[in-house]
């Protein structure tokens, strides 16, 4: 077994998949935040570091990786997998979830004003998100499955108006700091989505809702982030040099 202590989140999130689960029980970020070492990571998040390295170590020794880990497909299926499982649920929730967060917020606001907060934060995530998804969707995918062609078919990789992918990937990166941020800001208003005794079913749908948005969300970030964009580096790197 390799010594987590010493490894970075990123790195235990790549080699045994399903450790993301650990992460999201304890709170602690393995997408944007995921390039800091295990330690760091958990005392970012206050909790014990032995107490994480031990769930995390009784994952690995069972030997046992996810099953139909997308990481390890083509650029191409893995383009698919991000834009069918996640830009679909993500643009269906944003849009279903606005009316129920202003239903919510307009009912309970009085005795939970954390709900306006968290009305204007979800508003600002939405409207983050979506040009987001669609300037990854008409600009960066595209470029990299036109690279991918390129290399199965021997041809020189497209010269893009960006210079360089890693110009567009910086951008989107940053772009899922801020998305990353204000989930976190989400879930402190939200009180880690814990409905109060006098909730709706309205309320604890939407609450149970939200949780799941940010749960789809790390995992879209963190497929992008740490599997699709350094791939995607890598593969223009090549092909720039083979060119040279």
């Amino acid at each position: 077994m390799q010594n987590l202590s010493t490894m970075t989140v990123r790195e235990i999130a790549l080699e045994m998949p399903q450790t993301t689960r650990v992460f999201e029980e304890f709170k602690i970020d393995y997408c944007c935040g995921g390039r800091k070492p295990i330690a760091e990571a958990c005392e970012r998040a206050g909790v014990d570091t032995r107490d994480v390295i031990e769930r995390l170590e009784a994952l690995f020794a069972t030997g046992v990786a996810a099953d139909g880990w997308v990481g390890n497909a083509s650029l191409p299926e893995l383009i698919s997998h991000i834009l069918d499982k996640h830009h679909v649920f993500t643009k269906s929730e944003l849009h279903s979830l606005e009316p129920l967060m202003d239903k919510v917020a307009r009912v309970h606001g009085d005795n939970h004003p954390e709900l306006i907060e968290l009305k204007a934060k979800f508003e600002e995530l939405s409207g983050d998100l979506f040009p987001h998804m669609m300037k990854e969707e008409e600009v960066l995918f595209p470029y990299i499955e036109q690279l991918v062609r390129a290399k199965e078919q021997g041809i020189p990789a497209p010269m893009p108006p960006f210079g360089t992918v890693r110009n567009p990937i910086r951008m989107m990166m940053a772009e899922h700091d801020t998305a990353g941020d204000i989930l976190s800001k989400m879930r402190s208003l939200a009180k880690d989505f814990t409905t109060p005794p006098d909730a709706c079913p309205s309320f604890t749908g939407l609450y149970y809702r939200l949780a799941e948005l940010e749960r789809d969300l790390h995992q879209h970030i963190h497929l992008e982030n740490n599997v699709l964009f350094p791939r995607a580096v890598e593969l223009e790197d090549a092909a720039l040099a083979v060119a040279a």
